[in-house]
């Protein structure tokens, strides 16, 4: 299943969720979908994610035109990359901003996201995590944190663990929404806070603290928590 998500500037997100194409191309590697959408607004960019299923190995996606079949008016991404968990990235999710003639292409970045892990027992988790980022622009929609650019096993007392978020540029950042799926032994986690570059040469950094518990009886008694920066 193929999930493609188009932002707006006014009105956030519409969906589309492509299955089975409503007509496919007599070429086995372009696909046309004829969908009904209520107005999408300006759209500035989307975001297409593919779920993990078993004997999935990969996609790779172009690029993707987007219009409106009565104005004629359309929009182009330009991607041309793989959606695999195989490859260095590792990522089933994406964004792309929109392509005009009129306006500046907005700038995709590979946010460095750190979760610092707290020094207290137990305070290590073998679940899943997951992460929304959110600015004056937007959010990056949830990412599962992969791959840790920091050796050994993630999410380990007192480790620090750095993943790379890729979205279209979101602007200054707001809050964060962090979180894990409680699998596993133990699942709870003592975060102490999260950290987010634009990139891994910025030197521009924002905090979100927490120095607490992401548990179901200890701390907050939740497993998810929204965080503001400071």
């Amino acid at each position: 299943l193929v999930n493609v998500k188009f932002r707006n500037s006014t009105q956030g997100f519409g969906k589309i969720f492509v299955s089975e194409p409503a007509l496919v191309v007599g070429c086995s590697s372009c696909y046309l979908l004829q969908v009904e959408t209520g107005d999408l607004g300006d759209v500035y960019k989307i975001r297409v994610s593919c779920d993990d299923v078993p004997g999935f190995e990969g996609w790779h996606l172009k690029s993707l035109h987007l219009e409106e079949l009565h104005t004629k008016q359309g929009l182009n991404f330009h991607c041309n990359c793989w959606f695999t968990l195989n490859g260095e990235d590792k990522e089933l999710v994406k964004e792309f901003p929109a392509v005009t003639e009129d306006q500046k292409t907005l700038p995709v970045y590979k946010y460095v996201v750190s979760v610092h892990t707290g020094d207290r027992w137990g305070a290590e988790t073998f679940a899943n995590v997951y992460i929304t980022l959110y600015g004056k622009r937007g959010d990056s929609g949830v990412r599962k944190l992969h791959t840790s650019l920091t050796k050994g096993r993630k999410f380990q007392r007192n480790k620090v663990d750095s993943f790379l978020v890729e979205a279209v540029s979101l602007s200054d950042l707001q809050k964060v929404v962090i979180g894990h799926d409680g699998e596993g032994y133990g699942a709870g986690m003592y975060l102490k806070m999260v950290t987010v570059k634009e990139s891994q040469d910025s030197d521009k950094e924002w905090v979100f603290p927490l120095w607490n518990w992401l548990d179901t009886h200890l701390g907050l008694c939740e497993t998810v928590c929204e965080i503001v920066t400071v």
